[in-house]
């Protein structure tokens, strides 16, 4: 349980509940926000392919990403390993972390000087579209998208198309995965292809 939670202002989506590092929030902060959204069940190829781009960032850059299972749960460790602030965004309320076996990740990224946010009471549960409005924040607060791996048909896509929507850059893996290879051949994306 998290007992510090305060309340800040997250430009387009008004008051959000957020313990933590709330500075990492700001707009005028001056590091770079990388945001990270993949598949659940991410493969071996593309986790690989994650770690080097996580690799590639520092202490002065910013990892957004969602908690869950797969390509967010190895984005936030791999940034807690390599010092990178970051902000976890849930789809659940802080003080009921979803997934509950990342609770501990949960209180790592803080204890590490990093942040986690809220759309929803502190108390609250997941529910569908509780998913697709933390990715609208995931992509909004990036100042870039990266995407190792995801179908057409799943929650990732709800968050390339809101990064789509919000001009943001994708840094796309060139997979066979259906959705990259989607976005990699529309030109309606701005997506760098690694």
């Amino acid at each position: 349980m998290f007992s510090n939670i305060t309340k800040v202002s997250v430009s387009p989506f008004g008051t959000v509940f957020a313990v933590g590092n709330t500075d990492l929030l700001n707009p005028k902060y001056s590091s770079v926000r990388f945001s990270i959204a993949g598949s659940r069940t991410i493969s071996f190829d593309s986790s690989d392919w994650l770690r080097s781009q996580i690799a590639m960032l520092s202490s002065q850059h910013i990892v957004v990403s969602g908690l869950a299972f797969g390509a967010d749960t190895i984005a936030h460790q791999l940034a807690l390993k390599h010092n990178i602030p970051q902000i976890a965004v849930l789809p659940s309320g802080i003080n009921n972390i979803t997934p509950y076996s990342n609770l501990g990740l949960a209180h790592d990224i803080v204890d590490a000087g990093g942040c986690l946010i809220s759309a929803y009471h502190p108390k609250a549960r997941a529910c569908r579209n509780s998913y697709i409005a933390r990715n609208q924040i995931i992509a909004y607060l990036g100042h870039m998208l990266i995407v190792p791996e995801f179908s057409t048909r799943s929650g990732t896509r709800h968050t390339v198309d809101f990064a789509k929507d919000y001009k943001k850059y994708i840094i796309v893996n060139n997979c066979d995965y259906s959705g990259n290879q989607f976005i990699i051949n529309n030109d309606s994306y701005n997506t760098i292809v690694k």
